[in-house]
């Protein structure tokens, strides 16, 4: 029996280039691949269409999404043996529902490439980095969707991997919930974004984000990532209620600026907070620091940029083996 196993890390989303799209562009997704936490799933064939274990009943809607699309009669069986916490800014629906995808599409021998894979699970509507990075990891930005006619998918501008000693302290305050689904569509209705903020985010990241990641100056690479964060929070301050998601994601923030770290941010619509730090052990020593004074309801962790995208395999073995 071939069983597929799928293995992918989460994501760090920055922010967008332009919410203004005057230019008849919009969006334009800025982010970076992690390495922790984790979406690991196996899928092999079966009776009928079953998925067990954690965000199970995302993973069987996604695995519905996929089958019909292809008009497949055949049962499958996705039993996931960890997931990223979903709503909270790492991006855990376009993991699930791409590593969904990769496997069914191995398992059933179907060639589609991840931008029409994406496309058929219902993402990157805005951004591409959690599909880029899928298949990828790295760094990526995008150049966004045409506001009018069709939108395909958003052209690739630039992707890079960060240097090895560069880490995220990533906390994820698991009390709170970041927006997703129909209300997420509603908030991006109501924005007003002035076109001088989007080009002030634009010059931040062409004329100081992208050199100082191929001149590897963390630094001002951080300053960089403060700065978009500070401009979208400005953007978004007016729907929720401020430039962070809530009052405890902007005091984590605060405590990272105090301890000294490059840059910080909040990941998409939070409540996922990091910071920006130079080597493995400044990066321990400061989640460390931050288990002291927040409480165990908080998820702390470090990770890299991820140096790859989602590990594939295809055994001919039982799930038992897994």
């Amino acid at each position: 029996m071939k069983v597929i196993e799928v293995d992918v890390g989460a994501r760090l989303h920055f922010g967008f280039l332009d919410l203004n799209g005057s230019l008849g562009r919009i969006f334009g997704g800025i982010g970076v691949g992690i390495e922790e936490p984790r979406t690991t799933l196996v899928a092999t064939s079966n009776d009928a269409l079953e998925a067990v274990g954690p965000d199970s009943a995302r993973a069987l809607k996604f695995a519905r999404r996929f089958m019909g699309h292809f008009d497949l009669k055949e049962g499958a069986s996705v039993r996931i043996s960890s997931s990223i916490p979903p709503h909270v800014g790492l991006g855990s629906g376009t993991r699930l529902a791409l590593a969904v995808g990769k496997a069914l599409s191995t398992l059933f021998d179907i060639d589609t490439s991840i931008e029409d894979l994406a496309n058929i699970m219902g993402r990157s509507k805005r951004s591409s980095v959690g599909t880029v990075s899928f298949e990828r990891g790295g760094f990526v930005l995008d150049g966004g969707h045409r506001k009018e006619g069709i939108r395909g998918f958003p052209p690739l501008l630039f992707h890079t991997m960060l240097p090895i000693d560069w880490f995220f302290v990533v906390v994820v305050p698991m009390s709170l919930r970041g927006t997703s689904g129909n209300e997420e569509d509603k908030k991006f209705k109501q924005l007003k974004v002035r076109e001088e903020v989007s080009s002030k985010i634009c010059r931040i990241v062409l004329m100081s984000m992208l050199p100082s990641i191929l001149e590897e100056d963390v630094r001002n690479f951080g300053s960089a990532v403060s700065e978009v964060q500070r401009l979208m929070g400005e953007c978004f301050s007016s729907i929720q209620g401020g430039n962070f998601i809530s009052p405890l994601s902007e005091e984590i923030a605060l405590f990272m600026e105090n301890e000294g770290v490059f840059g910080v941010g909040q990941s998409s619509w939070g409540p996922t907070v990091y910071g920006v730090v130079e080597g493995y052990e400044a990066a321990h020593e400061l989640s460390l620091k931050l288990q002291e004074v927040l409480s165990d309801e908080s998820i702390i962790f470090v990770s890299s940029c991820a140096h790859e995208g989602a590990i594939v395999e295809v055994r001919g073995d039982r799930f038992d083996d897994f």
